[in-house]
């Protein structure tokens, strides 16, 4: 669901040719059953006219954190997988999407709570503070 809606706001921007925009998983459940998208995150997405395609997720790899700038999380627990597989974030690029509001906290995951509206909230707070968190950097 993030990795569409950051997208959704960084074309809303304009910048979408300065921006690579990738979702992992910390698991391999979806890339070895070939499990594509939930379908209460297609029916978010839908309802809330953010274009997707279908997005079978892979495992987050160690060649990732090298490759990427930033590398967010949903949760704590999240962080915590992303560095047993690539390592000690000695770069700081690694946070909770959340960081960067002014109420720092996990996502929930609504394959767990069943809440999609709560998670896309949640999103759409923390895509838009990244954004606003990044656009602080080019002063």
């Amino acid at each position: 669901m993030a990795e569409f809606v950051l997208k959704q706001m960084v074309a809303e921007k304009g910048l979408a040719d300065k921006f690579e925009i990738d979702s992992a998983a910390t698991e391999s459940y979806n890339e070895m059953c070939h499990a594509g998208i939930h379908h209460g995150t297609r029916q978010m997405l839908k309802s809330m006219h953010i274009p997707f395609e279908e997005h079978y997720s892979r495992r987050i790899r160690p060649h990732d954190y090298a490759y990427f700038d930033y590398i967010l999380a949903m949760d704590d627990s999240n962080i915590e997988d992303i560095q047993s597989l690539v390592g000690i974030d000695t770069e700081h690029k690694i946070y909770r999407l959340l960081d960067f509001t002014t109420h720092p906290r996990n996502i929930k995951d609504p394959w767990y709570t069943g809440n999609f509206d709560e998670t896309y909230r949640d999103i759409v707070e923390g895509c838009q503070a990244f954004l606003e968190y990044l656009d602080t950097l080019k002063d």
